[in-house]
């Protein structure tokens, strides 16, 4: 009897979406079905955010945080980037992340049934995903803030999305993001540590509402992206302190139809690119 063949690997586009972690399995055999973790996966770029729970959902702002609140928020994990493949090896560059850059986050993928099964290549790990559905067009930017040097990230994936800002100064790599807040000077420092923004959210009738963040404030923001021609994206945001205002970032590099990311609910700049032009060349 000749063996089964194995299955092939799926391919990047074929990820595109959002997907639920259901259960990890670590190197001592320590299980986790509890921790809230959502990936969203645009046509290359993603992003990933890993939460204990919905921390202190009353903050208007880091300010509004004691020091042992900020402290718990070093429990989240959060990263961004894009997604490359390598035969069955997935690498995901982490090009935005929430803690100090560890190893290369790299692992092998395929379907059983419906779940996409993850085992770790640098590390041993196991891990389930599925399927959350959602529908509707797929685009991601990558963006650079000129005033305060932040780059960040902006993915849609049917009617969910990834909105990604990082800090206005890289991590130290010498230590883990708890042990940097501890060691802060002040507690204005540990909230400057923790100023990195990994929101989640959902698409209705034009609407981008946040469910989910690093910032506790975020939840039920309404970024409300709006394109500025076809190289630039503003986004409703808030100060350190919680004060509102417009980010205006300019896009250096896009990926599917740059329309997609325009909110129909927008209060900021109008979006001046044709509803059906694609990313510019130069972009990709």
């Amino acid at each position: 009897m000749s063996a089964k063949p194995h299955a092939l690997p799926p391919s990047v586009p074929e990820l595109t979406g959002v997907w639920h972690r259901s259960l990890l399995v670590d190197a001592d055999g320590r299980r986790d079905t509890t921790t809230a973790v959502t990936w969203v996966q645009g046509p290359a770029r993603y992003a990933d955010l890993r939460q204990p729970a919905n921390p202190h959902p009353g903050a208007t702002s880091l300010s509004d945080l004691r020091f042992e609140e900020l402290l718990g928020l070093t429990r989240q994990e959060a990263f961004a980037g894009r997604l490359r493949q390598r035969s069955d090896v997935f690498h995901w560059a982490r090009t935005l992340d929430f803690g100090p850059v560890g190893l290369p986050d790299a692992g092998r993928l395929r379907r059983e049934g419906a779940v996409l099964v993850e085992t770790g290549v640098h590390v041993a790990y196991l891990e389930h995903w599925r399927p959350v559905r959602s529908t509707g067009p797929s685009a991601a930017v990558e963006l650079f803030d000129p005033v305060t040097g932040c780059t960040g990230l902006l993915i849609r994936a049917g009617d969910r999305f990834a909105q990604v800002r990082d800090r206005a100064e890289p991590l130290p790599a010498d230590a883990s993001l708890a042990e940097l807040v501890r060691g802060a000077a002040d507690i204005g420092r540990a909230r400057a540590l923790l100023d990195f923004e990994l929101s989640l959210g959902r698409i209705d009738h034009g609407r981008w509402t946040v469910e989910r963040s690093t910032l506790p404030h975020r939840v039920g923001a309404v970024p409300a992206p709006a394109l500025d021609g076809c190289a630039g994206l503003v986004v409703n945001d808030a100060r350190p302190d919680g004060t509102p205002y417009t980010r205006a970032f300019e896009i250096t590099a896009a990926e599917g139809l740059l329309a997609a990311l325009h909110s129909t609910a927008a209060t900021a700049l109008a979006a001046s690119v044709n509803a059906s032009a694609p990313a510019p060349e130069g972009l990709r």
